[in-house]
């Protein structure tokens, strides 16, 4: 039953967090000058690109057993190769639709948005959960250890950092600050904290003492940082 429960849950947050990119993505896109072939295949670009990279690594790891297939077909998905499969999906569109303009800040606040909604499943679901703990904070979680022990709220460490950085980049747009800027910021910001907050979840050590997680987000942090430098 709590299985149950916690997949609706998850489910329901999917669909919520496509509602809000759907509604606020083209509100946000107004003042790009695109043509709406360009528009739709710029959104296509960055959902292609991020459905592809969020599933890339459990396809990379898949059972031989049970197949690329079922990998493709599993709940697994990361947000931090989502993220950025995500955004160099965007840049293919863009190349191969001619558009030369930069359109990251018309996205980073909808899918930072969305993101946080979908953490809220990942919490009611249980999965992506952190390493026991004895603090008052912390949530059981089924699909861990059948709920017989306190964990970290990894995912509800995630939402308070992704709402928290869709608002100060609204208002960072708003005002004009850092033009151009904020869905690289996005992505460097997210990769230091996902270094981080792998000291809070259960997650093996894959190299060097470090989680795959740790090392993508070292890579991923380094790209985006010199996207950054390189734009400036």
């Amino acid at each position: 039953m709590l299985e149950h429960h916690g997949r609706l849950a998850y489910s329901l947050s999917m669909v919520l967090a496509s509602i809000v990119v759907a509604l606020l993505l083209p509100r946000r896109q107004r003042g790009l000058r695109l043509e709406s072939t360009q528009r739709f295949g710029i959104a296509i670009g960055g959902l292609v690109g991020a459905t592809f990279a969020a599933k890339l690594p459990f396809i990379l790891g898949a059972n031989p057993d049970t197949g690329v297939v079922a990998a493709w077909l599993s709940d697994g998905k990361t947000i931090l190769w989502g993220l950025a499969g995500g955004y160099l999906g965007v840049e293919v569109a863009k190349w191969s639709l001619h558009v030369r303009g930069r359109t990251g800040d018309s996205f980073v606040v909808p899918i930072a948005l969305a993101v946080a909604i979908g953490r809220l499943g990942c919490l009611g679901f249980g999965c992506c959960y952190g390493q026991p703990t004895n603090q008052d904070w912390g949530v059981w979680s089924y699909p861990a250890d059948g709920a017989t022990l306190l964990r970290h709220p990894a995912p509800l460490y995630e939402l308070v950092f992704h709402a928290g950085f869709a608002g100060l980049a609204a208002w960072g747009i708003a005002w004009g600050y850092l033009k151009d800027r904020w869905m690289l910021l996005y992505l460097l910001s997210y990769a230091v904290f996902r270094l981080i907050s792998e000291s809070w979840r259960e997650e093996p050590v894959y190299a060097w003492g470090m989680t795959f997680y740790q090392l993508s987000s070292i890579v991923i942090a380094i790209a985006s940082g010199l996207l950054l430098i390189k734009r400036n």
